[in-house]
């Protein structure tokens, strides 16, 4: 009888995994994330924007991508991505949502991998990051 149950919860673990990893695999397949967030933080002497990198698939270009930018620090700076002509300045701690269209993604080109570079356009010492489009 111990055997049976022991059996038993066992499989009901693996139908759990089985369902939660094919609920991911549909989400990341057909259905990529349209919003990232980053945010804008200082780290003792200085200010960085993080994530570092943020990476988009090809396939993600179905849809508007948004960045929700939030502004954490004491101080204006600003967020931005020259190549998909994003220039936004943000007040302590403020937060803007930037629409990226798919039309911008696709005038872009470029072959396998494009980076372009996050900076901040107010303060040359922001640590930055890029923004990879994976084709």
């Amino acid at each position: 009888m111990k055997e049976k149950a022991m059996l038993l919860l066992a499989g009901m673990l693996v139908m759990l995994a089985t369902s939660g990893a094919k609920a991911y695999a549909e989400e990341m397949l057909g259905g990529e994330p349209k919003e990232f967030h980053a945010a804008i933080i200082t780290m003792g002497k200085h200010t960085v924007i993080l994530p570092s990198a943020i990476i988009v698939d090809e396939k993600a270009r179905r849809q508007p991508m948004e960045l929700v930018v939030t502004n954490d620090t004491k101080h204006k700076h600003g967020f931005a991505i020259d190549k998909l002509n994003v220039k936004e300045v943000l007040k302590p701690n403020e937060t803007k949502t930037i629409k990226i269209s798919v039309t911008d993604l696709d005038s872009l080109g470029g072959s396998e991998q494009s980076a372009y570079r996050i900076y901040d356009p107010l303060d040359h010492k922001t640590v930055t990051g890029q923004l990879y489009v994976r084709r």
